[in-house]
């Protein structure tokens, strides 16, 4: 089930286009079971959608830029291509960043509360959202025009700081502190389960078609591709 939004009023994205997915059977059941900020894993998708990720991976305005992140296994995401959506490998450790990297996808981690950077580990960088060191600025304003996560060829790990009222779960033995588990992103997402388009792949390609020119569009700020 889909949700989009041509010019978003998220404080942290900016006045971009944004979209939102959630499934048909529960609101968590396009991420995968797997993910460890997921506070219902029991709800989790075990597999990819193939179909919806290729629109995803083709959902990109004229003239514009589209990225998105996914907790599925990097090795599962399309690798970066000229024209396509920049798919970024979310992940829950070091250990999984560095591996992602090296498997020539674009990464970013969820890290702990309280943890400092830029870090430079085992050779590769690890730098903060710029968006999290500022209150004003988004993603609308990130990389003068370019954001960092839109970049596919970038040789550093962007880094997101735990956030959000589940900020102290992250990195935590008991799992959870997904940051669209409450707040306006929740409710947002929610709107998704409940009167999203329920062919989200054509309803995706339709969107994307629809934006102006040159348009940014962030695919997913709750949601991922699981087949849910």
């Amino acid at each position: 089930m889909l949700k989009t939004v041509a010019v978003s009023g998220n404080s942290k994205t900016g006045a971009i286009a944004v979209t939102y997915r959630a499934g048909a059977h529960h609101v968590y059941s396009t991420c995968p079971k797997t993910c460890a900020l997921h506070p219902k894993s029991e709800s989790g998708a075990s597999r990819i959608d193939k179909a919806y990720m290729r629109a995803v991976f083709d959902a990109v305005p004229r003239g514009g830029q589209a990225w998105t992140y996914s907790h599925f296994p990097a090795e599962a995401l399309p690798r970066p291509e000229t024209g396509k959506t920049v798919f970024n490998a979310s992940c829950d450790n070091v250990r999984d960043a560095i591996e992602a990297a090296a498997r020539g996808r674009p990464a970013v981690y969820a890290a702990p509360l309280g943890t400092q950077w830029p870090q430079i580990i085992k050779g590769v960088r690890f730098v903060r959202c710029p968006a999290e060191l500022s209150e004003n600025f988004t993603c609308k304003d990130c990389g003068n025009g370019r954001p960092l996560c839109a970049r596919a060829d970038r040789d550093y790990v962007i880094v997101f700081v735990a956030h959000g009222n589940g900020k102290n779960r992250v990195g935590s033995e008991t799992g959870g502190g997904c940051y669209a588990a409450s707040g306006h992103a929740a409710i947002a997402w929610r709107g998704a389960h409940k009167t999203g388009a329920a062919n989200d792949a054509a309803a995706l390609r339709a969107f994307a078609r629809s934006l102006p020119p040159g348009s940014l569009l962030r695919h997913h700020v709750a949601g991922d591709i699981g087949a849910g």
